[in-house]
Parts: C-alpha cells; structure tokens; sequence
C-alpha cells in the first residue's frame, strides 16, 4: 500500500436516499454523520481536490457546511427533498451552492424513479425563482438514445445550463434489471453522432453538453481526448474508510485501497491503462479485470 498522490478524491457522504430508483449504480452501505464529514473534509482538503457525493445529501442538511468549507458550489440531487420543502433552496444558497444538477431521464423516468418529470419541472421553476443554475444529468438506454438532439433542446428551452448523458450500467440496484437496457457499441456510436451534431447547434455558454465516460472513447473523433483517470487521478472514499477506482465500481470486492491512520492509501498494483471505461468493462461487459488483478497480487 502506498499513499495515494493523484488529484481528485471523492467523498460519498452517505448511502441514504430518500427514493429507491430502479437504475441507481449506488452499492455500498453507510453515512457518515454531519461532524465526521465536515472534519474529514477540513483535513484532506490541503491534500486533494474533493467532491462530494450522495446518494442523497439532501437526506441531512448539515452536510451542506462540508460543502460551503471545500467551496464546492455545485450539488446532485434527485429533486424530492426540494420539492417537499421549498425552503431547502435558501439553505443551499446560505451554504455558497450557485448550481443544482438534477437526475431528470428523458423518456424513461417512469420506468426508472418515482419522480415524475412534472413534479421535477416545478423543482426547476423553483430553482429559477431563486437564481439558481441548474443542469440536467440524464442516463442513457435502448429506449431513448435517440432522443439526443431533443433533450438537448428541451434543456436549453428549459434554461438548464448544461445537460449530461451518462451510459446505464448494470450496477447497484440496475443488477436487477434486464440486459436489454445496455446499450450496444451500435448504439453509443449513435450516441456520439448525436451528441456531436448537438454540439454544433448549442454555444458552450448557452448549453454544456456532456457525456459521462461510461460511454468509453469516441472512435468518431479525433478530438474525443479520452481518459480514464480512476486510480491515477481520481479515486472514491465511501463512508466506511474503504477506497474504490470510481463512484460506479464502489462496491464490496473492488476495493483498491483504505483510509487509515489519517492517509488515502491504495495498492500499488492496481494500474488503469486509462484507453477505456473500467466501469464499462466491467459492469456491462463483465470483464473482472480488478478481481483477476487481485488474485495476480
């Protein structure tokens, strides 16, 4: 084990939520409380770039102060808590958050969440009530990965600030779920063509339009610059001290690493070749690539 030295660590608050949704990548298990984060986070913030993460911070409010000490003025939340209590929105705000990034899934949020877009749309009415920028992060299967060019427009009709795709994978509760949701290489190329003609449409100050790498490189361009910096440049820290190479493989058995005796330390054996989507890999391709390195190890 030796101290990890890349940039960005992220730090899942909790496993709580307060919806059960049927795609949600979510596998681990515990909360840290509200004075166990606020303090992590004042000691390892000299050292890394952190983020914070839910499931659903909104479940404790008092998360809100680790947030306000790291200055990270952004937060994603499924919506539910805000449209139950509009006050919510002031408090973001008195904790310095400028923007909200809502789980909002074109065409397919009922097969999926027990948030309907109608109630999410008076989410968003509220946000803008109060000034406060938002963003539309959608997942992406067989059922609505044509619909590209219209949740681009629909967001920027909307006045999202930015919108992002992420590529459904068979994690967490997802496990569930029947194959046929993954899409096939067929279909992110189409995904890529979409997203690509999107783009020329938009200005980047209207409308940011981005994809999660959980769609892997973009063969299309030459512009595409893909990198997978999991356990270089960026690793997770769930609440029980154990760390894992990305939000979406942070489950029991891939575990690359601990937080112990006030240090991040990971295994030096693990190394990502970074040319593809380990979560990708292994979550819908089923390529054991962190459990055949361990028994390597």
């Amino acid at each position: 084990m030796q101290e990890y030295t890349g940039k960005e660590l992220i730090v899942m608050a909790c496993s709580n939520c307060n919806i059960n949704c049927s795609h949600c990548y979510i596998s681990y298990k515990g909360n840290r409380s509200s004075c166990q984060l606020l303090e992590l986070v004042k000691y390892l913030k000299e050292k890394y770039q952190i983020n914070i993460n839910g499931a659903e911070v909104l479940t404790n409010l008092d998360y809100l102060k680790s947030y306000k000490e790291i200055g990270q003025s952004f937060i994603m939340t499924n919506g539910k808590a805000i449209l139950e209590n509009h006050d919510i929105i002031s408090v973001l705000k008195e904790n310095a958050i400028t923007s909200v990034s809502l789980s909002y899934h074109f065409g397919i949020q009922d097969e999926f969440s027990p948030i309907k877009l109608c109630d999410l749309d008076k989410v968003i009415y509220l946000l803008k009530k109060q000034d406060l920028e938002f963003r539309i992060l959608t997942t992406i299967t067989p059922s609505n990965y044509q619909l590209i060019s219209d949740m681009c427009k629909k967001a920027y009709n909307m006045g999202a600030r930015g919108i992002k795709f992420t590529n459904f994978l068979r994690q967490g509760n997802a496990k569930n779920l029947d194959v046929s949701n993954i899409l096939t290489d067929n279909k992110i190329e189409t995904v890529f063509k979409e997203i690509m003609e999107a783009r020329k449409k938009y200005d980047i100050n209207d409308l940011l339009i981005e994809r999660c790498g959980s769609f892997g490189k973009n063969h299309l361009s030459n512009h595409d610059n893909f990198f997978c910096d999991c356990i270089t440049d960026s690793v997770v820290l769930t609440p029980d001290n154990n760390i894992y190479p990305c939000v979406f493989l942070a489950q029991p058995g891939f575990e690359i690493g601990k937080f112990e005796d006030g240090i991040v330390k990971i295994d030096e054996n693990f190394i990502n070749d970074h040319s593809r989507c380990l979560a990708k890999s292994i979550c819908n391709e089923k390529v054991k690539i962190l459990v055949k390195r361990r028994e390597k190890s």
